[in-house]
């Protein structure tokens, strides 16, 4: 009879989700989370995944943080709703100062309520919560490589990419 081998190489997709060499990084991410654990939970898997993190608890800190940051942030990851200013405005500020950044928003509300509440436009860039920390580093590696699968609207479930 004999055995059998399977290798799974580092740049081999398992199922249908990226391997963890592939979701890596080193860009700087600004992520902005008005929840101590979900901000925490984020901070940890991004950094684990080689990503720098700037984190903010709040709109007015991440413009803040961005002000005084030397040096580039590669992508906006925030919270939509958020007391005092939105993710939403958040973004809206942060690509006014720096127009070539790239936007995740995350939420735990369905990315169709919030295009009929008009937070967010079909095709917006998004990631719905709960969320592991190997989904969290999927998505932001695909926004960063400008890969869309799971903007607004986008028919991709849980269930279709193998995670439900």
């Amino acid at each position: 009879m004999g055995c059998q081998y399977r290798l799974t190489l580092a740049g081999e997709r398992k199922g249908n989700h990226l391997s963890e060499t592939q979701v890596g990084g080193s860009e700087k991410i600004l992520l902005v989370e008005d929840d101590p654990p979900v901000r925490a939970v984020a901070h940890r898997g991004l950094s684990r995944y080689g990503y720098s993190v700037l984190p903010a608890e709040s709109g007015s800190e991440a413009l803040r943080l961005a002000e005084e940051h030397e040096g580039t942030i590669d992508l906006l990851l925030t919270d939509i709703m958020m007391p005092g200013m939105n993710g939403v405005e958040v973004g809206a500020e942060i690509l006014k100062r720096y127009p070539g950044i790239k936007v995740l928003y995350m939420s735990g509300y369905a990315d169709q309520d919030l295009v009929r509440q008009g937070l967010l436009k079909p095709g917006t860039r998004f990631l719905q919560k709960p969320f592991t920390p190997g989904e969290l580093a999927e998505r932001v590696r695909e926004v960063l490589d400008g890969a869309d699968p799971g903007s607004v609207g986008s028919r991709r479930t849980k269930a279709e990419d193998g995670g439900g």
